[in-house]
């Protein structure tokens, strides 16, 4: 295993709907590339704030005829889950993304193989990129880890 990058961080739910970009340098192309990312917390447990966040989704976004229906059925949107995505980029262009619900993930990517949603292919020298999607944060803070090695498993 060569750890080529290496990153650690929290986000909140002003977080939602952003994207964190991470650039690491590959100075000789590879044969086999390790992507490896985890958040938590996955779910919202406190059932007020999901049953707050939820009836006010409602408002802001329903129908002013569909609202009271929906409000009195307010916990069958619950549970309320962060979702954070993995989209690689190579030196070249797009590799692909993960847009999984899973919130611990391991992608590989090699010549002859890689994990649903990437591209296999020459793993060529210079500057990829791992991006982060916040598609959506609903806890008061979810913490992520991310990690990109070369070779075998860490």
């Amino acid at each position: 295993m060569n750890l080529r990058f290496e990153t650690a961080g929290k986000l909140t739910s002003i977080c939602s709907k952003t994207h964190l970009a991470f650039r690491f340098h590959l100075p000789q192309p590879t044969n086999e590339l390790h992507i490896l990312f985890h958040y938590a917390p996955k779910r919202l447990e406190d059932l007020e704030t999901a049953e707050r966040e939820i009836k006010a989704a409602i408002l802001r976004d329903a129908t002013v005829k569909q609202q009271q229906a929906l409000t009195e059925r307010w916990a069958d949107f619950s549970p309320l889950n962060n979702l954070i995505t993995v989209s690689i980029d190579d030196p070249v262009g797009f590799r692909g993304s993960a847009h999984r619900h899973d919130p611990v993930q391991h992608h590989k990517l090699s010549q002859k193989e890689a994990s649903p949603g990437f591209t296999s292919g020459p793993l060529p020298k210079g500057i990829w990129t791992v991006t982060l999607s916040a598609h959506c944060i609903v806890t008061t803070e979810c913490h992520y880890e991310l990690k990109v090695w070369e070779g075998g498993q860490a």
